[in-house]
């Protein structure tokens, strides 16, 4: 099965179809939970017809494998614009809590989707996607890290954002299952979890301090 776009959009009308595509699709994600909207439905949601979706796209599960490229590219966006941020430890602090405020909603918003990136992940055929994402990220987060604390090795500024990551992932997944109080609740956990791990490692010693 063909899972890639049939082509790119290269003038500002057909971008403007392509959006209307995903947006249809995600809308109806949204609606129906784990159930794939069809491309007839996707089409109407969207006011095309089917064979204006197939001049782009070659079935429904492009549309949705598209959506979730669209999701994975968020994260480097939001990482990078706090890579160029002022970094010291106290604005790490507060960057760190506005930067889990925005990946959370983020999850929120398309927790329906979640299942489309598991299944991507076990798919040997696909997981490719997932990876070239979660390497990006974990390159920015350490760039983060660094900028923080210049004398942090990279070696170890690249494990603690594979940690955050992955950690961030599983306890983001697992808390837009729950409900909205449990869903803060987690998303306050994992702050905490961050700074604990994060802290020691950015907390330069304060050279007056020594005597």
């Amino acid at each position: 099965m063909t899972l890639e776009p049939r082509r790119k959009p290269q003038q500002e009308r057909s971008s403007r179809v392509v959006d209307r595509i995903l947006d249809a699709a995600l809308v109806l994600i949204r609606k129906q939970g784990t159930k794939a909207p069809t491309t007839l439905a996707i089409a109407q949601r969207a006011g095309l017809s089917v064979g204006s979706i197939y001049q782009y796209y070659p079935n429904k599960q492009a549309i949705i494998l598209d959506l979730a490229r669209n999701w994975l590219a968020v994260f480097p966006t939001l990482i990078a614009a706090r890579v160029q941020a002022p970094a010291t430890v106290a604005t790490f602090r507060r960057a760190l809590h506005d930067y889990l405020d925005e990946i959370a909603h983020h999850y929120l918003d398309s927790a329906n989707l979640m299942p489309v990136l598991e299944a991507i992940t076990l798919d040997p055929g696909l997981k490719h996607i997932i990876l070239e994402y979660d390497e990006k990220n974990i390159a920015l987060y350490a760039a983060w890290l660094c900028k923080i604390n210049p004398e942090l090795p990279l070696e170890d500024a690249t494990r603690l954002g594979h940690v955050m990551m992955e950690v961030g992932h599983i306890a983001l997944t697992i808390a837009v299952r729950k409900n909205h109080r449990t869903f803060d609740l987690i998303k306050n956990d994992l702050e905490t979890m961050w700074l604990a791990l994060l802290l020691p490692h950015l907390d330069l010693p304060d050279p007056c301090s020594s005597g």
